[in-house]
Parts: C-alpha cells; structure tokens; sequence
C-alpha cells in the first residue's frame, strides 16, 4: 500500500485521473443542474462535523442570510470510507453550489474545472505562515509532483495578514490576487472575553482541573509527509520527568495534532499530565492554557492573541528544518524560550513570560484578525458571486437574460435559417400536444408563468394574495422558472413546459411578466384572458419590438417567427404616460393598455414594511448604520459590461461623505475588490430602505427609488452609444429626477453639492406610477394588488376591462 501511494504521487496524470468517475458526473451535473443562489458545500476529509472554521462560517452565513444553505460533506481521515449517500450526491453538490470551501488539502476537487459562476475557496486551517505547505515544497518529501492539479484551481483564499499573502499564493500555486488578507474565522471568539473565559471554565470542568492549578498545553505538530504517514514519537519526551518538575501546582495537557495517535498516559503512570487529542478542535484549549509549549505547529498565531507566553520545544530542529523548512528564518517565529533537551522544559514553563516582540509578531501574522474574520469571509466572499475579471462585471457563463432568452441578441447570422426552422417545428410540435388539452373542461383558474425570475416573485405572490381576499374560490396557479443554459438542461425544461400547457389550456386567466412562448405561440380558446404584467415599474428604455434589428433588441425575422409579445388581451403599466410605450413594445392597441402598477409598489410604499426592511438590512450589515448610504446599480448589459469605475466611485464618493454600496443585476456577476462593499443577501430593492442616494446609468430601478423618496444620480459614461442601440421612452436630458454626470469626478461633485433631491424623486413617481385611487402610503394598505385582482377575477367572470 505504501508503494501504490508514492506511486500515485509521483504520477501526476494518475492524481488527476483517479478521480475519473468524479470528474465525468462533475462535467455532467455542470450540463444539468444549474447553480443554487446561496448554496454553500463545506468539504473535509478531516473531521467528522462542522466545527473549528467551518462552524464559524456557517453560523456567520445563517446570521447574514436567513435563506442560505449550508452543506457539509465530511469524514473523519483520507483512508476513512465515503459513505454510498456522499458518493452519489457529491457531484451534483459541486455543480450546483455558488460556493464550496475547503480547510485542508482535497484531492478530489482539484482535477475539476470549476464552473464560472462557483466559487472554490480555501479557508486554510492554520494561521499565519509557518512550516512550508503545498507547492512551496517541490522537490521535497511530499511536495506535488510537476505538472499536479493540486491546489491551482482555488478561485480564493483567506488568509490571517497581508504579510502572509505571497507565502500563501506560493503554498497554492496561484495569482496573489486571489489571496485575501481576510482573517481566520474561528480566532474570531479569542477576542470575545466572555467565551475565552467561559472556554477556559468548560476545560477545567470536563478534565477536573482545580481553578487554583495552572495549565501547561503541549501542542506539537506531526512528522512526516502528511495525513496518510503521519506519526509522532511519545518517547522522545521524559513526561514522568517533566512533571514531577513541574510539580502539583501544574497541569500538563497534551494535545496531538489530529492526524496522529494519542499519548496513552494511563500506561505510563502519570497523574498530572492529561491526553486532550480526542478534543478536535484546540481552540478551547488554548485558551485554558496560561502557557503554550509547541515546536512547529501554527497554534503559536492564535495563542499570540492572547498575549500569553509561549515555549518552543524543538529537540529536532535541524531534521525537521531540512524535511520541511519554513517560509521564513525560524528565529522569526521565536517569541519565547527556546528549549532542546526535555531537562529544560519544566523550568522554561514555570519562567516563560511575554515576549517583547509579541506585538510586532502579531502584527506581522495576524493583522487581518480582530473579531471580524467570519463576518468579512461571509460578506467579501462567500456570499459575493463569482466574476472571473476583478475589474469589471460580466454575464455569467451559459446565463439567461432577461425574459428567458439567451444573453446575445439574434440578430442576422448564418444560423437564422436554422433557428428559425427549429422555431417553425417546436411551433407545430407544441400545438399538436395542446390542442387535445383545451377539450378538458376549463377551471375556475389562474395561472401565473415567469421565465424572469428563479423562485416565485414578490409581484405574483401579491397578485395571489389578492386574489384570495378577493374571491376564495379562484384557484392560482404559479409555475415560475428561468430557461436553464445547457441543452440537456432545456430538455428537463420541456417537462416543465408541458405543466404550462395543461394548466393555461384549462385555464381563464393567464397572467405572464415577461415573453412567455406558450402565451404568444398558441391559439387559446376565445374564454381565456392573457395579461401582460411586466416585470418593470415605467417605461424607461425601449425594449420589445421597440428595438428590434437593434444592438441590443432581436432579430425581427425570428421575433415574427416566436408571434414575440403577439396575443395579450390586457398589458397592465404603472402610469398614464407609460401606455404609449407599452403599445408600442407589446404591439398592442392602446386602449388594451390599463394603469395598474405592480403590486410591489404598495410594499414600497408601506412605512411598516420598509421599517422591517431597514432593521433586517442593519442587523446583517451593522457597518451601514449611522453612515450615509449611495446604492449604485448599474443596469443589466448583453455584454456584461460595467462602463464605470467602480473602485474610483466608492472612493470618490466616500470623499464626498457617501459609503458606496454595489448591486449588480442578478444575472451579472461582479466583484470590485474587497474595498467595494456589496451588502450581500439583499436586492437593490430592499436597500433603498437604507440608501440616502440612489445612483445608476439605465436602469429602471429609478422608477422604485423615486417611490421610496430617494434622491437620485446619474452616470452614464456612454450615453451616445447607448442612445443609438437603445434609446429611451423618455428624454433622458430633460425627464430625470436628478443630475446626469458623464464621470466619476462630476457624480461625486453633484452628490457632494446635494443636487439631488426627494421633491425630484417624488414628482417624478407621481408621474410614471399612479396608485388606484391615490391613497397616502399606510401600513399593510395593498391597492395596488387589490386593483389587479379586481381585474383577474372580473376576467373570469367574462368582462375584459380596456382603457380609453
């Protein structure tokens, strides 16, 4: 076995390809499931359950987002056996997960090609940079063989100190910009006074220490290659002799790292040495200890922390140098007595105080830690979708954009005559199958599609609230799900399609938010009533058939081809000036053209609600409060683009007294760098609660900030270009709530000046969102629901409400 080991090492095909099986359901998952907002796999071969840094993790991400998921897959040693339930659902795991964190070293996720929408992070289990780890030991005993996968396909690392990040890329053989002086989640409670003393009560207790006896922890770290040969020898130390030395009034706690055996002290006779190895984690125990005695082990970082006195035991320092080395001269790491012979060790114990250096050291290694780590990983990377670039945003491989369709428009190319023959056969084939079903008796029913959004939106599930209130007796239906990317993904997709076809063929209302194929392409009996409620408040930029053959719009012969936006009885807008462009976008006669704003104006409008909301936003981002707050959300691009810099406006911006907070559209994916706060776990909805500016290029959240009363800016560095391949409703010169700016310089100065204002904001709403009857905003006040239910359930009764 051991030959087949340092075989399989020395090869580096066989390292990667091992794994075969893994990889080819990876890639297959990949084809398939489509990555889960908010899901993060917690993955070691080390440990049997969420504790030391994954326990932190998790909490913290449980405390910032309520809805996230947090999976963990362990065992307890690389040899230990995968149960049957982890080898069939690992994969699927891995594709599917935003994000996945290891602690250790993984094998099986290396020879993977992580998708580009997940991210891969290394949340290392040491701190600070001691004994030489990964690529930083090629050409040693146990360093990776040339040409390994291990490590390289990490997408981040967290790391206890800037200092340290160069030690780390090196380790990982990866760019130091992905290696983020974040901190160490778990040293995060050796800065809670109250859990360090309480840590220090609990140890006493389930070892039966006296409170008046002082605690000696010996922590040494492993010999050997890694987990699979290592090994210790418990003869190299007299302990009978140490702790008759050490005498009563002491407590030796022996604390093995977790890859080797335990002392067995009940053999040996001794009755005031304890063997704590069992203890997984040795953060409690470093913290009951008043001194730490160790030789190579990372535990000297944490234990710094507080500021207690630390002895180096190292009888083999040469050997154990030559084996393994350390990333810098060991008298660096030495900030107490250094002891040789086990004669020594007892009267250095009793003697050791603080180093001098001890602040320096700390500073050098562990900077990044300061109680925070947890809450800076979770919000800085855990919870921040991946973006390959660092220094602009871009859609998200095999993504969907709005409305279902793909992210390039289609406009003229050599594969139109192919799609569109695709077109013309899904048209028959879909017609075929629905004609049988509209000869099922019709139900006093309402079905709601989305292809705009993952889960059920916040407009439908009003609307179905409503609807409810208003006649108990309607049945509603919502089958809310975006196109998957993949084609074998689309055929899981067809499934759902034939779900929509039963239910609108038996239905007598349709309500969509978007283009809906089975809305536009079918014949529908004459008693059904198809309703256009789209997804956006106003009528800001062209869209639809407005801009067909355009840059950013699609092809006309393929939207002829799909019947695009063709069939709808009513199109519902949220204000008077906003039906000639939806006429105009839909293709439909002006009087089908109701004002009805979307029942998410009345959750803006309700002062409860945005309280709740304001309160849930600063309990998860406590740095928020007390500060003024800009929210920038640039609009969704086919490119991907951001045309502005992003870094140089939180800094402009923060000179101008604004704490900038970024929310990119769902389907882009972005970070600025760690300097650039994103507020992870809310919409840009929901932060205008807490925004005191409101700043974007194009996109039509305005129109909800001007609800919420919020003075807002414009940036629009393109302008021209955007003008000519998208154009606006409105004359954006003249028509906006606030300032236009062209750079960074001149936003900041108009922010600084206040030029905005929530008068602005205010008249501008009440020009292009007119609520039912024009209430003043109440709490729990729905009119704007309850108006759209009034016209659904009137459709079921066979009257079609139309707008002069």
């Amino acid at each position: 076995m051991r030959r087949l080991r340092s075989f399989l090492r020395q090869s580096a095909f066989l390292q990667k390809w091992r794994f075969a099986g893994y990889i080819l359901l990876y890639a297959l998952a990949r084809r398939v499931a489509p990555v889960r907002a908010g899901r993060t796999v917690f993955l070691s071969d080390s440990r049997e359950d969420f504790s030391g840094n994954f326990a932190f993790l998790r909490d913290e991400l449980r405390r910032q987002d309520a809805t996230a998921e947090a999976i963990g897959v362990f065992k307890p040693r690389l040899r230990a056996r995968r149960s049957l339930r982890d080898l069939v659902r690992l994969p699927w795991l891995l594709a599917s997960a935003q994000t996945i964190v290891v602690d250790d070293f993984y094998p099986l996720v290396y020879p993977l090609h992580i998708r580009a929408e997940t991210r891969l992070v290394q949340v290392w289990h040491a701190a600070g940079a001691f004994k030489r780890v990964g690529w930083s030991r090629v050409g040693r005993p146990g360093g990776p063989v040339p040409g390994s996968p291990l490590h390289r396909n990490y997408t981040d690392a967290t790391v206890s100190a800037d200092g340290v990040r160069a030690d780390y890329a090196e380790a990982f053989g990866i760019d130091i910009a992905r290696v983020h002086a974040l901190g160490v989640p778990r040293t995060d409670a050796f800065f809670d006074t109250a859990a360090v003393a309480a840590a220090s009560a609990a140890v006493r207790a389930r070892h039966g220490i006296p409170a008046d006896r002082r605690i000696a922890l010996y922590a040494p770290t492993f010999r050997g290659e890694g987990q699979l040969d290592a090994r210790f020898d418990h003869d190299s130390v007299d302990w009978a002799a140490v702790a008759a030395r050490l005498g009563d009034d002491w407590t030796l706690l022996v604390k093995m790292h977790p890859f080797v055996a335990p002392l067995d002290v009940a053999g040996r006779g001794l009755r005031t040495v304890i063997d704590v190895t069992r203890d997984r984690e040795i953060t409690e125990l470093l913290m009951a200890a008043d001194v730490l005695v160790t030789d190579y082990s990372s535990a000297i970082f944490e234990f710094a922390l507080l500021r207690r006195p630390i002895v180096f035991f190292c009888p083999d320092l040469e050997e154990y140098t030559a084996d393994r080395d350390f990333y810098h001269p060991f008298s660096d790491y030495v900030i107490g007595p250094l002891v040789r012979d086990d004669a020594e060790l007892a009267d250095a114990i009793r003697t050791a105080g603080v180093d001098p250096r001890h602040a320096a050291f700390l500073e050098r290694f562990m900077s990044a830690c300061d109680g925070g780590s947890s809450e800076r990983i979770v919000r800085e990377v855990l919870l921040t979708t991946r973006r390959a670039d660092p220094t602009r945003a871009v859609v998200a491989e095999n993504t969907v954009a709005p409305g279902g369709s793909t992210p390039a428009p289609t406009r003229a190319s050599r594969a139109m005559p192919l799609r569109l023959l695709v077109v013309a056969i899904a048209r028959v084939v879909l017609a075929a199958v629905y004609a049988p079903l509209k000869l099922l008796p019709v139900q006093r029913k309402v079905v709601m599609i989305s292809r705009e959004h993952p889960t059920v939106p916040e407009d439908f599930a009003a609307l179905r609230d409503a609807i409810a209130r208003r006649d108990a007796g309607v049945r509603v239906v919502m089958l809310v799900r975006m196109v998957p990317p993949g084609y074998l993904a689309k055929v899981g997709y067809m499934a759902h399609m034939l779900r929509q076809l039963y239910h609108v063929a038996t239905a007598r209302v349709l309500v969509i938010d978007t283009y809906a194929i089975v809305a536009s392409v079918l014949r529908h009996r004459e008693t059904l009533t198809v309703m256009q409620i789209w997804h956006a408040l106003g009528a800001f930029k062209k869209f639809g058939l407005s801009i067909l053959d355009q840059a950013e719009g699609r092809d006309a012969r393929l939207a002829k081809a799909t019947r695009m936006h063709q069939g709808y009885d009513l199109v519902l807008a949220s204000g008077q000036e906003c039906r000639p462009a939806f006429a105009e976008a839909f293709g439909t006669p002006l009087e089908k053209v109701v004002v009805a704003p979307l029942p998410r104006v009345d959750r803006l409008r309700d002062p409860d609600a945005a309280a709740a909301t304001r309160a849930r936003i600063l309990d998860a981002h406590p740095h928020l409060r007390d500060r003024a707050v800009a929210v920038f959300a640039p609009t969704f691009r086919l490119d991907g683009g951001v045309t502005v810099d992003v870094p140089a406006l939180s800094s402009a911006l923060a000179a101008a007294g604004m704490h900038l907070v970024v929310k990119l559209h769902p389907l882009m994916a972005g970070q600025f760098g760690l300097d650039v706060d994103t507020a992870p776990g809310f919409s840009t909805q929901e932060l205008l609660h807490v925004a005191d500016a409101f700043v974007t290029d194009y996109s039509s959240t305005l129109y909800e900030a001007a609800l919420v009363g919020v003075p807002t800016y414009f940036i629009a560095p393109d302008l021209d270009d955007y003008l000519a391949s998208r154009d606006f409703y409105l004359d954006y010169h003249r028509d906006l709530p606030g300032p236009i700016a062209r750079t960074v310089d001149e936003l900041a100065a108009a922010v600084a000046s206040g030029e905005a204002s929530k008068e602005r904001s205010a008249a501008f709403a009440r020009r292009w969102v007119q609520v039912p009857g024009d209430p003043p905003p109440a709490a729990a006040s729905t009119p704007c629901a309850d108006h759209i239910a009034e016209i659904v359930v009137d459709a079921l009764g066979g009257t079609t409400l139309t707008q002069a």
